[in-house]
C-alpha cells in the first residue's frame, strides 16, 4: 500500500497570528494527502472551525488535548477512511522537550506509528541555544517507538544551514558544532531512521530544516512552495513560510 504524506509549518508563531488563513485550510483540501502534520500550530480563535473544515474532508483529527496557552503545537490529521484504529501520545511541553505529538494507527492491519515534530528555538546566545536543540533532539530519540516498530517522524527540525557535503566535524567554532543536519542525521540513523531531505529548492529561506526521518520505504521527497501563488497569500506572521514537504510512503 502507498500513501501521501505531508507537513507544513504555518508560522503561526505562538499565536502572533490570531487565526489559520482561509488559504491554508483551502491548500491542504487541494493537496488531499492521506496524513498531514502542521507545525507552529496554535489552537487560536478559529481552531474549532479550522479542525471542522478538515474533518468535512474526510480526515481525522489528532492534537494535544492540553491547553498549551497559545503556545506552539502540532496536529495530525489522517483521512478517516484509511484508519480502523489509533491512539495518541504527547510528552512535556517544556523547554528541555520540543514540541511532539506522537500518533498510532492500524491502516489495513498494519500499525503505524506518526511522530510530528519540532525543535524549538530561542534565545540570544546562539550557541546556548544550539545546544539546548541538541537536548530536545536527545528527548526526541528517548520517546521513539522500539526500532522493529514501523515509524515515521517529520517535521521542522530548526537544525540551520548546511551543505550537502558537511558532517559532523564541519562547524567546529560555531553554534552547529552542537546541533546540525549532520549530528541530526547520524543520531536518527542510530536509532533506527532513515533521513529523506529533497535535493532541489529550500524550505525556508536558504536552508532546508523540515525533513522525514523512517524506517518503512520513502519516495517522492519533494517542497512545494506553489502556495505562494494563492491570490490570497501574505508574507505575514500567520501565513506559512515554509514549503510544504510531501512524499510517499510504502506500507
Amino acid at each position: 500500500m502507498q500513501l501521501t504524506i505531508s507537513t507544513w509549518n504555518i508560522n503561526q508563531r505562538s499565536g502572533l497570528g490570531r487565526q489559520i488563513p482561509d488559504m491554508v485550510i483551502n491548500e491542504l483540501g487541494q493537496l488531499g494527502a492521506d496524513i498531514m502534520c502542521l507545525t507552529e500550530y496554535v489552537k487560536e480563535e478559529n481552531h474549532s472551525l479550522f479542525c471542522s473544515s478538515l474533518q468535512d474532508k474526510g480526515y481525522k483529527i489528532f492534537e494535544d488535548i492540553r491547553s498549551l496557552d497559545f503556545g506552539n503545537e502540532i496536529l495530525i490529521a489522517i483521512k478517516n477512511s484509511l484508519i480502523s484504529d489509533s491512539k495518541v501520545i504527547s510528552i512535556d511541553n517544556d523547554d528541555n522537550n520540543p514540541n511532539f505529538l506522537r500518533v498510532t494507527v492500524n491502516i489495513s492491519g498494519k500499525e503505524l506509528n506518526i511522530i510530528g515534530t519540532r525543535i524549538k528555538t530561542g534565545g540570544k546566545d546562539i550557541i546556548k541555544d544550539f545546544k539546548e536543540r541538541k537536548i530536545q533532539l536527545d528527548n526526541l530519540i528517548s520517546n521513539l517507538p522500539t526500532s522493529h516498530e514501523n515509524t515515521i517522524v517529520l517535521g521542522d527540525f530548526n537544525n540551520g544551514f548546511f551543505k550537502q557535503n558537511d558532517d559532523i566535524h564541519s562547524y567546529q567554532g560555531k553554534a552547529r558544532e552542537f546541533y546540525s543536519y549532520p549530528l541530526l542525521k547520524s543520531a536518527m540513523n542510530k536509532a533506527g531512521l532513515t533521513v529523506y531531505t529533497p535535493s532541489d529548492l529550500n524550505s525556508w529561506k536558504y536552508c532546508k530544516l523540515d525533513h522525514i526521518f523512517a524506517n518503512i520505504p520513502i519516495s517522492n521527497e519533494n517542497y512545494s512552495w506553489e502556495f505562494l501563488k494563492n491570490p490570497d497569500y501574505k508574507s505575514q506572521v500567520g501565513y506559512p513560510d515554509h514549503a510544504i514537504l510531501s512524499a510517499t510512503i510504502s506500507l
